[in-house]
């Protein structure tokens, strides 16, 4: 018997595990937004904030149906068979990173403080990577925007120069952190680090051999 949260985990842990291998996009793509369609919607039954009201925050234009069309076009493209087997989109890998987040973000919303350790990577990972957004800061939760601000600035003292070093470098980096979780070193830390931790944010580590 698979539940359906065990099946939206497998589903994205998979998922990750392929993005930072570099393997095929569209399958990336496909198994991150169907776990994202479960978290989001038991996310939503449970009354739980969730990455959709999010993004629809910061998009007022857009009537909730088409939001969801302009996020699912690739997802929607390559989940039904359509009217020929010649029709086309535009895709590329770097269509993988807000939809791997979107369901990151859910899943942890859902499992805390147990979700994959996949899932504890990537969120790293794309804090480690992505220039910060602050309009997105503005409109965030104080306490949460605070702390991604300084989870910030300690990755940028620790790997100068991430944020630009090429797709190929960044995804090395997201092999390690991912080798650091999967391994139980990517470890979150309330009282004194033991030593040999390595610090990579407010209360996280790589922990010591």
């Amino acid at each position: 018997m698979v539940t359906k949260l065990a099946a939206a985990n497998r589903q994205l842990s998979t998922a990750i595990r392929m993005f930072f291998a570099d393997d095929d996009a569209v399958s990336v793509h496909t198994l991150a937004c169907a776990a994202r369609e479960i978290y989001e919607n038991h996310c939503g039954q449970a009354g739980q904030h969730r990455m959709f009201d999010f993004v629809r925050a910061g998009n007022p234009r857009y009537a909730d149906r088409d939001l969801r069309n302009l996020l699912n076009a690739a997802r929607n493209f390559f989940k039904h068979p359509g009217n020929s087997l010649g029709e086309q989109i535009e895709f590329n890998d770097s269509m993988n990173d807000f939809q791997l987040l979107s369901a990151c973000i859910d899943c942890e919303t859902l499992c805390t403080p147990h979700q994959p350790p996949e899932v504890q990577a990537y969120s790293l990972w794309f804090v480690a990577t992505e220039q910060p957004d602050e309009g997105a800061m503005v409109s965030a939760d104080p306490t949460e925007a605070d702390l991604v601000r300084r989870m910030q600035t300690e990755i940028d003292r620790r790997y100068p120069g991430l944020r630009t070093a090429s797709r190929q470098e960044k995804k090395r980096f997201g092999r390690q952190l991912l080798t650091d979780a999967l391994a139980g070193r990517l470890v979150e830390r309330t009282d004194e680090p033991s030593e040999g931790d390595v610090e990579i944010g407010p209360n996280v580590y790589v922990a010591g051999s």
